[in-house]
């Protein structure tokens, strides 16, 4: 199987690039950076704008969207130029393809919904540019495939933690480290904490499976974890203290925290858009998944937590 990944150098689509290679499959990836050493074929390409970059998916068997803008600082026209309108040139892209994968994201959801909520469950735009163009950029793919110009399966995974995840390892471990992080209201929230080998894995799966076309499934945590007992993980691997700080209080700071670090273009410690993904008040079902794919999560927190303070230590980013 020839398959072509978009967004390659990142976090989703090396890992899915590393198991197809396992399996045997031939591996084109398209990014703007490449990966150093990286045991498939790289080329560099601007999918915001036509290019050559197109000749490579026509005809290939399948093509795995992973390339986005992802985070809380910008600009909200590069999110749309970069995760709607650049979604529009792959999926034209796609069309002599075999069929596509796109990557969405359980924030697709909102703020608020119920617990267990299934993909059926209706997306909800914030004001959140990540979210808002999340929305639109599956429902782009959606209405390609309904339409008959590719066969596409959506996929939204859940909080992906693991080596090289920077929202959900390598950005925690560095504010535990420099007492930046508290907890809001102690265990508020709801995380859906999935490892990234399983996250990919199912990817694979659905651009594999034939039940999968035009389907949208989660990948997601199978029940919801506290964040107490996620980030406290990372806590004992730094020997810091879990604090937290009233909602309130949390609340009131954000805008003025994220303005700050908007200003230096930087991800802030705290933000607005930093609460939303933090406090969600419920977890996603993955029962879809298993009933179209045959897939759970298979890597437990405690045993997916292991393998990611080895790699940390082996970068550096512990303290001996």
């Amino acid at each position: 199987m020839r398959t072509v990944i978009t967004g390659s150098s990142g976090l989703l689509g090396s890992a899915v690039a590393r198991l197809l290679l396992q399996a045997g499959h031939d591996v084109v990836g398209l990014d703007l950076r490449l990966l150093p050493d990286a045991p498939f074929r790289q080329e560099p390409a601007d999918l915001s704008r036509a290019g050559e970059w197109e000749r490579l998916l026509d005809g290939a068997d399948l093509v795995v969207h992973t390339a986005a803008k992802v985070g809380e600082v910008g600009d909200p026209r590069d999110f749309a130029r970069l995760n709607v309108d650049l979604t529009g040139h792959v999926v034209r892209a796609s069309a002599s393809a075999g069929r596509l994968v796109h990557f969405s994201s359980i924030v697709v959801h909102g703020r608020e919904f119920a617990d267990g909520v299934d993909e059926s469950g209706p997306v909800r735009p914030t004001g959140n540019p990540y979210t808002d163009t999340k929305i639109a950029s599956e429902h782009l793919v959606l209405a390609a495939h309904a339409g008959g110009r590719v066969r596409a399966t959506v996929v939204r995974p859940g909080d992906v933690y693991g080596p090289r995840s920077q929202p959900w390892t390598v950005r925690p471990v560095a504010m535990l480290r420099s007492g930046s992080f508290a907890l809001v209201d102690g265990d508020r929230g709801v995380l859906s904490p999935v490892h990234v080998d399983d996250v990919a894995r199912g990817a694979v799966l659905a651009g594999t499976t034939d039940a999968a076309l035009g389907q949208v499934l989660h990948l997601s945590s199978d029940g919801g974890v506290a964040p107490r007992i996620f980030f406290g993980h990372y806590a004992r691997m730094t020997g810091t203290r879990l604090r937290s700080v009233p909602p309130r209080v949390a609340a009131a700071a954000a805008p003025v925290v994220g303005g700050a670090f908007r200003l230096l273009r930087r991800d802030p410690p705290l933000s607005d858009r930093t609460l939303e993904y933090v406090t969600h008040p419920g977890s996603y079902s993955v029962t879809a998944a298993a009933r179209v794919l045959g897939w759970r999560p298979e890597i437990g927190l405690d045993e997916g937590m292991a393998g990611t303070e080895a790699w940390l230590r082996e970068q550096g980013l512990l303290a001996s």
